[in-house]
């Protein structure tokens, strides 16, 4: 893939931007590792969705959880909401792919994060892709995607969910309806209620939530 920009950002990590206007971002502590792309020890990886297509300022807003965590980010830009989930989840993998094949990621530890819309969309790469994604971060979605969930694979691959919504979120009863199924169908689970209406968590909310999924594979 031709590089399109080069960024260096942060305490010394590097920001990357591909022919895609896919963004990725390598911690500061892999960036001064030379031997970081062959080393053993691979580093966990989320891959961000939006409603609009993710781009550099989601990327920033969560660098410090990349660099604190030693976690690699990825910006899906095609994926984004009124467009085909098909389309969406196409583009998904593809950045995926170039997420595994050319950063130090490790392949058991790569989580999808998406809010209302994307959040639905990131279960949907879950279900259909359990072999490449071990856990999500869902904000204020809903339930549009369950009837895709491989629930004995699902449980026995011991993949893990992170729901939040809100006191005032329209889709807080389909969380609660989500939170229900997951625990019936034996699937790692669990469910933040924040304060406020439909909107996106804040970046602590998400590194609590990307904290919990790590957790949960050790």
């Amino acid at each position: 893939m031709t590089l399109i920009l080069i960024a260096i950002i942060s305490a010394g990590g590097q920001a990357v931007c591909d022919a895609d206007s896919d963004w990725f971002y390598l911690p500061a502590s892999l960036v001064s590792d030379p031997a970081s792309m062959n080393r053993p020890t691979l580093s966990p990886a989320l891959l961000i969705l939006s409603c609009t297509g993710a781009g550099r300022a989601d990327l920033d807003s969560l660098i410090f959880i990349a660099d604190s965590m030693k976690v690699v980010l990825a910006a899906c830009h095609a994926s984004r909401n009124h467009r085909s989930a098909n389309l969406n989840d196409a583009d998904i993998m593809k950045t995926a792919e170039k997420l595994l094949t050319q950063y130090p990621v490790d392949a058991s530890r790569v989580y999808i994060y998406g809010f209302s819309g994307q959040g639905v969309q990131a279960m949907m790469a879950l279900f259909m892709h359990p072999d490449i994604f071990q856990g999500l971060i869902s904000a204020c979605g809903h339930a549009g995607a369950v009837s895709l969930a491989p629930w004995q694979k699902l449980s026995s691959d011991r993949k893990s969910i992170y729901l939040i919504s809100r006191k005032k979120d329209w889709n807080l009863e389909q969380n609660h309806y989500l939170h229900d199924l997951f625990r019936a169908n034996n699937v790692r689970d669990t469910l933040v209620i924040l304060k406020g209406k439909h909107s996106p968590p804040p970046a602590e909310e998400i590194f609590k939530a990307c904290q919990w999924l790590v957790k949960q594979d050790f």
